[in-house]
Parts: C-alpha cells; sequence; structure tokens
C-alpha cells in the first residue's frame, strides 16, 4: 500500500528532524576536534616549532655558504663573468633565498580562553538549535546560524561568537524570520525532501572530515603525545631536545663552512 501525501510529509518531517539532530551532533563534534587540533598545533609551535624553524635556517645558511664557496673556486678557474651551468639554471628558474627570519619566542597556550570560547559554543548550540524552531522556515534559519557558530568556533575566533550571541539576543522569530508563504501538501513534501537531501549532503561531507582527521600528520603527534602522557613521557620534550641537538651541530658545521669562507674572500 503506497502511503498518502499527509503520510509522505510527516515521514520526511520525521526524517529531516532526525538528519538536522544528526548533522548538528556531527558539525559539533568536528569543531571540538578541530578545536582540540588547533590548541595542539598551538602548543607545538610553542615547544617544537620555532625549533623547526631555526633549523631550516641554518641548513639554508649551509647551503648559501656552499653554494658562494663553488662560485668562488669557478672564479679562479675561470673568468669572473662566467657562471656553472647550475647556477645559471638557479638564477632563471628558482627565486633568491628568502632573507632570515627572527627566532619566535616561546608562547604559551592560554588555557582560559579556550575554555571561556567551548564555554560559550556550548550555550549558543543549544539556543540555536534547529529543533526549538515553530516552522520549516524557521528552522532553515537556525540551521544556517548554527553552522556560522561552527565556523567560528573551528576557528577559535571569541569575537565572532560573541557577535552571534548579540544576535540571538536581539532575536524574535516573527520579525527575524519571514511566515512561509502557503503551500500544497504536494510542495511541501517536495521542498521536505529536498531540504532533506541538502542536509545529508552536509552530514555526508562532515562524516568524511571527521573519517579523514586521524590521517593528518599533526593528529598523529597529537595521539603520540597523549600515549607518551600516560607512559610518563613528554614527546614534545624529546623532540625538542632532538631538535636543539641537531641545532647544535648544524651551527658547528656552519662555523666551519663560513670559517672556509672567510678564508677564501
Amino acid at each position: 500500500m503506497s502511503e498518502t501525501t499527509d503520510q509522505k510529509t510527516a515521514r520526511l518531517r520525521a526524517e529531516l528532524k532526525q538528519a538536522r539532530q544528526d548533522l548538528l551532533a556531527a558539525e559539533a563534534e568536528l569543531a571540538e576536534q578541530l578545536a582540540d587540533i588547533a590548541a595542539f598545533e598551538y602548543l607545538f609551535e610553542a615547544h617544537v616549532g620555532y625549533l623547526v624553524d631555526r633549523l631550516a635556517q641554518l641548513e639554508a645558511e649551509v647551503d648559501e655558504y656552499l653554494r658562494r664557496i663553488k662560485q668562488m673556486r669557478h672564479d679562479h678557474l675561470f673568468d669572473s663573468s662566467y657562471r656553472p651551468v647550475d647556477e645559471q639554471f638557479n638564477r632563471t628558474w628558482h627565486s633568491p633565498p628568502s632573507q632570515k627570519r627572527e627566532e619566535p619566542k616561546a608562547r604559551q597556550v592560554p588555557p582560559a580562553t579556550q575554555a571561556e570560547i567551548k564555554r560559550l559554543y556550548r550555550q549558543l548550540a543549544r539556543r540555536f538549535h534547529p529543533d526549538l524552531a515553530r516552522d520549516e522556515v524557521e528552522a532553515a534559519f537556525r540551521t544556517e546560524r548554527m553552522r556560522a557558530v561552527n565556523d567560528a568556533y573551528r576557528a577559535g575566533s571569541m569575537v565572532e561568537l560573541m557577535a552571534l550571541a548579540e544576535e540571538l539576543e536581539g532575536y524574535v522569530v516573527h520579525t527575524a524570520v519571514p511566515s512561509p508563504s502557503p503551500q500544497t501538501e504536494i510542495q511541501m513534501a517536495q521542498a521536505l525532501q529536498e531540504e532533506l537531501a541538502r542536509i545529508q549532503r552536509r552530514l555526508y561531507r562532515v562524516d568524511h572530515e571527521l573519517t579523514n582527521l586521524p590521517n593528518r600528520p599533526m593528529v598523529a603527534l597529537m595521539v603520540e603525545v597523549k600515549f607518551g602522557q600516560r607512559e610518563g613521557r613528554d614527546v614534545l620534550a624529546e623532540m625538542a631536545a632532538d631538535l636543539e641537538r641537531k641545532i647544535a651541530r648544524k651551527e658547528v658545521e656552519r662555523d666551519m663552512i663560513k670559517s672556509q669562507f672567510n678564508h677564501l674572500t
């Protein structure tokens, strides 16, 4: 027995309500995980990232001194206007080496700010929930604002979240959301079907992003750090110590090559 138009509309409304709940939960989970990753990246940069930059800078200095030494030796063997093939190629196709960056100072993660962002996000998530809507148009409005809340949370933007909170304070349903125009049951069913398909597509994308989060190198490192903490290890401190040793060796190498260069000039 095929369902009537009224039955189809009722079924689609129920499916749409469940899909919105699933999407809201998935977006909240994704936003929370992305916020955790962003906080870890900040922590990594504060304890390890600047050492990675320092090592890369030293390696660039060593490469530049070696290049200049090679060029000086060529100049002694050939006319000073002569340029070896590899240098001609690099001059033609590669940009000049970037200037040295100042070494950034280690930063500290402000946990209070992260907690405030998360607390405000949860408040807005509850108040903008599409299930509080009185009709389909208001539900679409709430879904759109909830997406903006999630985007602001993922970006760690307290300013945007506060602006959304102010918008919510002044929100009045009958003025902010216009009443829907009269529709036939068939038109309503079609509109519900289209909205359901849109939400399902969004849910698929969010689920796909959640599934692929563990493949990010920074996430893998974050997991390694957490497991290390359980074993009483500080993985980031170990990485920093290893980088400091490499930096010390590279500084010695740089100074030796620099001294060799100075003797040739």
